[in-house]
């Protein structure tokens, strides 16, 4: 019996969420039943690795993550140079991520390729009216008009699917809540030794440690971190602050530190390879994203038992429980999101029942074999094993033949 082609298409292969939920689903398909292609614009962090790791991978030399007016030729090419790659492989099923991939790819799909089911997962919304309404009201037009041509939308978070329900996005389109998975049972190299690794990082042994994992783009809000880590800093000492990641405002994130006279404790030490390491001599856990759908980068912090404080947008809510495992503030609150760092820095009471709350919650929907599992079912569900593949063609003749005549002169 053929397997089920799925094409996934994302923006671009850089450390993020929605790049390693792709990556982590394409491993862990049952390949007996699934054979997994991927397309994705060049220039990603990951692209090298990823060709290493993987066959059936493709680059969009048109792709770009960017959504300006300029680049409207370059979208048109894309869509061409994606449809031509569908009509080459032929996929049963085109998965599309991120919101450009998932823009262009679905148009893409219904052009070229129309014989394929297509879906969609939202990682998060990628739009928000911090944007300004216009480019936010631009957004939904967009993704409303997409969604018409899917069969499938996935959310990570319940909040997410909920949003976009009351949106009119998605209206009359089959929809599934699948959370981004990870794995629970991490473990650490067995030479690690966190002195060892607070001495590379130049953090004195006895320094309190707070980590926020994520790049520096608008919606991601580096900025809101270092001014929080600011306000802590003006009244607990020992304190270090790490930003890992990259983006177009690391340049300002890094300036702002040094104007108000934190550099030394407040370190942008790029993306790392080594974020269980950094999980492991961390005291606490910071997002002042604004946009989130299920945040990976929380749900490994909870997987080390660390305290998280978070504004409260979107999915973050199903991860943490306020006052049990981390805090929730309300978006933009700068003040509030450090006068709950302060607290849990002076209160090792408090982090420590926090820490002792998160190893006893469940976790389950969260992980990698749920994850693939409930993908797996969907895909069943959108090309069931009996259809896949093109009927024989004497099948065909056989149902549409005109009635044969028998021997005894009859019809049949």
């Amino acid at each position: 019996m053929p397997k089920t082609k799925i094409l996934y298409l994302i923006t671009t292969l850089d450390q993020g969420g929605a790049q390693n939920s792709v990556l982590t689903t394409m491993k862990r398909l049952d390949g007996r039943e699934f054979e997994a292609y991927l397309a994705a614009g060049k220039g990603g962090r990951l692209d090298g690795k990823v060709k290493r790791e993987f066959k059936n991978v493709n680059f969009i030399s048109a792709l770009r993550h960017d959504v300006r007016p300029r680049y409207c030729l370059l979208d048109g090419w894309a869509i061409v140079q994606m449809g031509l790659l569908m009509r080459k492989i032929k996929p049963d099923i085109v998965h599309t991520n991120a919101p450009k991939a998932g823009i262009l790819g679905r148009i893409a799909a219904r052009i070229f390729w129309r014989k394929a089911k297509v879906v969609h997962t939202f990682h998060g919304l990628g739009f928000a009216k911090e944007h300004g309404e216009k480019q936010f009201s631009f957004f939904v037009k967009t993704e409303t008009f997409c969604s018409s041509m899917t069969d499938a939308l996935v959310f990570v978070s319940k909040k997410n699917a909920a949003e976009a329900a009351q949106l009119g996005i998605g209206k009359n389109v089959r929809s599934e809540i699948i959370r981004a998975g990870i794995d629970f049972n991490r473990k650490l190299p067995a030479n690690f030794n966190p002195t060892v690794k607070k001495t590379s990082l130049k953090i004195p042994v006895t320094g309190r440690v707070v980590l926020a994992i994520a790049n520096f783009k608008p919606l991601k809000n580096p900025i809101h971190f270092v001014l929080a880590a600011y306000k802590v800093l003006n009244k607990v000492k020992n304190v270090y602050f790490i930003y890992t990641g990259d983006g177009p405002l690391k340049e300002a994130a890094t300036n702002l530190a040094k104007h108000l006279g934190i550099e030394k404790q407040l370190l942008f030490p790029g993306w790392r390879g080594d974020t269980d390491e950094l999980l492991a001599i961390s005291d606490l856990y910071a997002s002042t994203s604004l946009r989130e759908g299920v945040p990976m980068s929380i749900l490994e912090a909870q997987a080390h038992h660390v305290p998280a404080i978070c504004y409260d947008v979107d999915g973050i809510s199903e991860v943490i429980t306020s006052n049990r495992t981390g805090f929730l503030v309300k978006p933009n609150d700068i003040s509030a999101l450090a006068e709950k760092m302060i607290a849990l820095l002076r209160n090792n009471a408090m982090r420590e029942r926090f820490k002792q709350n998160i190893e006893r919650r469940d976790f389950g929907e969260f992980t990698v074999p749920v994850m693939i599992r409930r993908q797996e079912q969907l895909y069943r569900s959108l090309v069931p094993p009996q259809r896949k593949g093109r009927r024989p063609f004497f099948k065909r003749r056989k149902k549409y033949a005109k009635p044969k005549n028998q021997s005894t002169g009859e019809n049949e």
